[in-house]
């Protein structure tokens, strides 16, 4: 299992700007269960030059490139707004980064 991790990025001077367009992109593209299970929709944090956003998924089984390919597409609603920008990024779990080493997680 992995977790997509959605960072975003923005000066403060946008925050209206990203917000409208967020309510703009839930509507145009919602929340799709058969690609994700979203375990974390979004926290902010503000740090006076920039304000951050998380959020966090996991692909359903075999879709992985689909939900790639669909996160592009709602990112790119964002691409106009300077100063906006974003990272997507693949975290393992731990279960299965220890078994890329050959080790095997404790039971919780």
């Amino acid at each position: 299992m992995v977790y997509i991790i959605i960072t975003a990025k923005f000066p403060p001077s946008k925050a209206k700007e990203v917000g409208k367009r967020y309510l703009e992109v839930v509507k145009k593209y919602p929340l799709d269960k058969s690609l994700e299970k979203q375990i974390f929709r979004g926290a902010i944090r503000s740090t006076g030059d920039a304000i951050t956003t998380i959020g966090i998924s996991e692909p359903r089984e075999g879709k992985m490139k689909e939900f790639i390919l669909h996160q592009q597409e709602v990112e790119a609603m964002f691409h106009d707004i300077e100063g906006f920008q974003y990272t997507i990024d693949i975290w393992f779990n731990l279960v299965e980064a220890l078994g890329v080493i050959g080790l095997e997680a404790p039971e919780e």
